[in-house]
């Protein structure tokens, strides 16, 4: 089972694989994004 951070980096390594930042714009909504998806990752260990 990966750990919350292996889960943080390989979120990051494919969403940039996928999506590469090109402008400011870009690299807030990949900073919302992310936000998010730990907000979401938070919830699921709050309930475990």
């Amino acid at each position: 089972m990966a750990t919350d951070l292996q889960e943080l980096i390989q979120y990051w390594k494919d969403r940039l694989q996928e999506h590469p930042p090109v402008t400011s714009r870009d690299w807030h909504e990949t900073v919302r994004n992310t936000i998010a998806y730990l907000e979401e990752l938070q919830t699921l260990k709050k309930g475990d």
